[in-house]
């Protein structure tokens, strides 16, 4: 009997925790996939300096029987390399049209960032200090007017700071 109380307990409880409609998008006949192509590459001369490189291919599908009209956003989400904020290193949206029971593919363009570590040079005798940034993650929104059909984050904790970074800004170029 003491079981099956704690069975039906943890049914509820995770009932309550899966279908809490403000930890996603209502249900809808919209669903998305997204695949991350990620670069990072060391620089050349030192081990603390990476450029960093992220698109998304992100797949939507109708499962109505209607044609949907959509508007699919994505921000690629960075962090500042000396005051860890935040920050927004790539954005757009594109407007699709998605026939019923049918699939449409969004590719963004490839997201670039560099940054560098806080470490000592042993060459110059000096402390070099952080800068940049670098990438941590992604989310997508697809909406169908106001509403919103579908997302997807990673890592899911980057839900609270969609639309809530400051944009990076391209370094001025060396003169």
């Amino acid at each position: 009997m003491r079981a099956l109380f704690l069975h039906a307990a943890v049914c509820a409880i995770a009932a309550t925790c899966l279908f809490n409609g403000s930890l996603r998008a209502e249900p809808s006949a919209v669903s998305i996939r997204v695949e991350q192509a990620n670069k990072s590459d060391m620089d050349g001369k030192d081990r603390f300096s990476r450029d960093h490189t992220r698109t998304l291919r992100i797949f939507v599908t109708n499962n109505s029987a209607e044609q949907l009209e959509l508007k699919v956003k994505h921000i690629i989400f960075g962090r500042d390399m000396i005051h860890h904020d935040y920050m927004t290193a790539g954005e757009g949206e594109k407007a699709i049209t998605v026939k019923p029971h049918g699939s449409e593919e969004v590719n963004t363009p490839p997201v670039k960032s560099n940054s560098t570590e806080q470490h000592y040079d042993a060459k110059a005798k000096k402390k070099i200090e952080a800068s940049g940034a670098t990438i941590i993650g992604a989310g997508v929104q697809v909406t169908q007017g106001d509403k919103l059909v579908a997302e997807w984050y990673d890592p899911m904790s980057l839900k609270e700071h969609w639309g809530k970074t400051i944009k990076i800004t391209a370094p001025a170029p060396k003169k």
